[in-house]
C-alpha cells in the first residue's frame, strides 16, 4: 500500500502537466496521484484519460484559484502522507523518498519542503513531447547538473533544516497534521498559502523542515520567485493577511524591523514596476482580508449561525458566480493568544528574522 499521494492542482497547463506527471512516474518512489483541474480549457482531461487513466482526476466547473484546488484534492487523500506540487514543477528522482524518509524519521515534522532548483527541461513546444518532458530531465548527466544533491549520503549531517518561510509550489505534508491545524486558506487564492499553513503548525508546535537532497527543479527561463503582477499583488495582501492572523500585535512590536524590510522590498518592487496604484490596491485588499475576518469570527461568536462568505468581493478577484458557488472548503481563523505560546512566538519571530532574504523572496 503506497503512503504518499501526490496532488496536483492544474489550470491550462497540459504540456507543464504531461511533463510533472511523466518524471513522478519514474521517481525512486512513486505516490499515487490525484489532478484537480481548475477550470481549464485546454482539454486536459482529454489528456489525463489518455495517458494516465489510473489517475485521480477531479474536475472543478469553475477557476476557484490555487488554494480552493489544493483543498478539494487535499480531501480525497486516503494515504498517511500528501505530496502538493505546481505542475510547472519537475520532482527529482530521490525528492519523494528523502522527504518521506525525513517525515517518518521525525514525527514532529508537519512538513516537508524540498531545495529549488532552476532547470531548462527542452524546448516548449505547441505539442506535448515525450522525450523533451521526461526522457531528458533523467538522463544521468541532467540528474546531476539539474537536481544537485542527489549524492545525499555524503550530506546526510547537514541534510535537514528547520525553517519556516516556505515557498509556494511543493511540499509534502502529513495528513494528520493537516486536520488538526487546517488546511489552506482559500482567501489567499493563490499565494503564501503554504507560508501561512507553516506559520500556523509552528503555533501548534510542529515543524516544518528543508530537505537537502530532495529538489524540484523549475524552467530556468521562469525565474526562480518570479511573479505575474497578480501574484505580486496578491503577495503584498496576503502577507498583511498572513501575519494578523498568526502573529499577535504585541509580538510584532520586537518583530518590526524584519517588517519593515519587507514593506521597503515590496515597495520598491512595485516602483520598480511602475505600479504604485497597483501596490495601493494591494495593500486595500490586505487590509479587507483582516477586517472580514475580523467581522466573521465576531459575527459567529455573537451566536450568528450562518456567515456568508462573499471571497470576490473581499479578494478583489471578480470571480463569477460558479466559482462563489463552491466556496469555502476551508478559512483559517485568527489564532488565540495563549500564554502558553510565548516560546514558540519567539521561536517564530527569531527564525522569520534568520530567514530574512528568504522571507522577502517570498513576499515580494
Amino acid at each position: 500500500m503506497k503512503k504518499i499521494t501526490a496532488v496536483l492542482p492544474a489550470r491550462n497547463c497540459r504540456q507543464d502537466l504531461y511533463r510533472c506527471l511523466s518524471v513522478l512516474g519514474r521517481g525512486k518512489t512513486v505516490p499515487d496521484i490525484i489532478v484537480v483541474d481548475d477550470g481549464s480549457d485546454d482539454e486536459t482531461e482529454k489528456m489525463i484519460r489518455r495517458h494516465w487513466p489510473a489517475v485521480t482526476y477531479l474536475s472543478l466547473p469553475a477557476h476557484t484559484g490555487y488554494a480552493h484546488a489544493s483543498n478539494a484534492g487535499l480531501r480525497l487523500v486516503r494515504t498517511e502522507y500528501a505530496f502538493l506540487i505546481r505542475p510547472d514543477l519537475v520532482a527529482g528522482k530521490n525528492c519523494l523518498s528523502r522527504l518521506l524518509e525525513t517525515m517518518e524519521g521525525d514525527e514532529s515534522v508537519f512538513c516537508s519542503v524540498p531545495e529549488f532548483r532552476a532547470a531548462q527541461a527542452g524546448k516548449k513546444t505547441g505539442k506535448v513531447d515525450r522525450e523533451s518532458c521526461a526522457d531528458r530531465i533523467f538522463r544521468k548527466a541532467e540528474v546531476k547538473t539539474f537536481f544537485p544533491g542527489t549524492d545525499w549520503k555524503s550530506r546526510r549531517r547537514h541534510a535537514v533544516k528547520q525553517i519556516i518561510a516556505v515557498p509556494d509550489g511543493c511540499a509534502m505534508y502529513r495528513m494528520s497534521a493537516l486536520e488538526e491545524i487546517g488546511w489552506m486558506d482559500e482567501r489567499h487564492f493563490d499565494s503564501l498559502e503554504a507560508f501561512d499553513l507553516s506559520l500556523r503548525a509552528a503555533l501548534h508546535g510542529w515543524k516544518t523542515a528543508e530537505v537537502r537532497g530532495a529538489a524540484v527543479g523549475c524552467r530556468a527561463r521562469d525565474g526562480a520567485g518570479a511573479k505575474s503582477a497578480l501574484r505580486q499583488q496578491l503577495a503584498v495582501g496576503n502577507g498583511r493577511y498572513v501575519f494578523y492572523k498568526n502573529i499577535p500585535a504585541i509580538m510584532r512590536l520586537p518583530g518590526l524591523p524584519v517588517f519593515a524590510a519587507v514593506d521597503a522590498a515590496q515597495l520598491a518592487s512595485f516602483v520598480r514596476r511602475g505600479g504604485l496604484g497597483s501596490y495601493k490596491t494591494a495593500l486595500e485588499r490586505g487590509h479587507a482580508l483582516c477586517s472580514l475576518e475580523k467581522d466573521r469570527r465576531a459575527a459567529l461568536g455573537g451566536g450568528v449561525g450562518i456567515w456568508p462568505e462573499n471571497l470576490s468581493d473581499a479578494s478583489f478577484l471578480g470571480m463569477d458566480e460558479a466559482a462563489e458557488k463552491m466556496y469555502p472548503l476551508f478559512l483559517s481563523e485568527k489564532e488565540p493568544v495563549l500564554a502558553g505560546r510565548l516560546a514558540r512566538y519567539l521561536r517564530i519571530q527569531w527564525m522569520l528574522t534568520a530567514e530574512l532574504p528568504q522571507l522577502i523572496r517570498l513576499l515580494v
